[in-house]
């Protein structure tokens, strides 16, 4: 017998809004005076990474740049929809959190891969 719902731990758990991280976090900050000098350290740190990891950072960043679509497919669950982006249910919050989560990767992924 389950006293607390599993879905009520991960919604606790999954960061969004105001607190949740941020792609520019981990990129050089492009409004510093430094910039240009960051990305040139970026860039002399990724020269070591093998042309093969480069092939797998853009397939990962492909599929997390399609998680909209993967969402819309959630959403024509019934018992998962999500119509209006507002629902309240558990699978419907942690749909859009998953998302949004999924979503800071792919961006991260292309800038990182732009800037380097």
């Amino acid at each position: 017998y389950v006293k607390i719902c599993p879905c009520s731990i991960c919604i606790q758990l999954l960061e969004t809004g105001e607190k949740s991280w941020q792609p520019q976090d981990f990129l050089p900050d492009l409004s510093e005076d430094a910039w240009v000098e960051n990305v040139k350290n970026l860039r002399e740190m990724a020269a070591g990474v093998p042309d093969e990891v480069f092939v797998v950072l853009v397939g990962d960043m492909v599929t997390e740049e399609a998680l909209p679509t993967y969402q819309t497919l959630l959403n024509t669950f019934e018992g998962c929809d999500d119509p209006t982006g507002t629902t309240e249910s558990a699978w419907a919050r942690w749909s859009r959190g998953w998302t949004s989560e999924e979503n800071r990767h792919g961006d991260l992924l292309n800038k990182y891969l732009y800037l380097s």
